[in-house]
């Protein structure tokens, strides 16, 4: 199927733009997979007469005011039970993507794991 195959592409590319814009490793690609296919489920497409594939599924519109850019620095706060009172009261870490809980999808450059959390404060202008 031609639309599907263009569709694919479109993903790809999204791909691997978002990993080396933000020069990541390639281990990220699932990751970065799923977030491009989040945001074009949530993007308005002549195809179904601009209307978000999200929209056509669920009949509701998107809220896309949580979405932000893959790759920015995010802080994740932690919490009380498990620091001290000298420890850090947040990590740094990297956006990969959204969970289906409303946190993000957080991965950690120092012990190379994905987290997911709500409680976290994303700087979108910083490299």
């Amino acid at each position: 199927n031609g639309s599907a195959e263009r569709r694919n592409r479109t993903i790809m590319n999204m791909v691997r733009c978002m990993l080396k814009g933000k020069h990541l490793p390639k281990e990220l690609w699932g990751e970065a997979v799923n977030t491009a296919c989040y945001v074009l489920n949530r993007c308005p497409t002549k195809r179904l007469n601009n209307v978000t594939p999200e929209e056509c599924w669920s009949g509701n519109k998107p809220n896309v005011s949580h979405l932000k850019v893959f790759g920015s620095i995010a802080y994740r706060h932690i919490p009380d039970q498990t620091k001290r009172k000298l420890d850090d009261k947040s990590e740094m870490m990297i956006m990969v993507g959204y969970h289906s809980t409303g946190g993000y999808r957080l991965y950690n450059p120092i012990s190379k794991s994905i987290v997911i959390s709500r409680d976290i404060i994303i700087d979108e202008l910083k490299e």
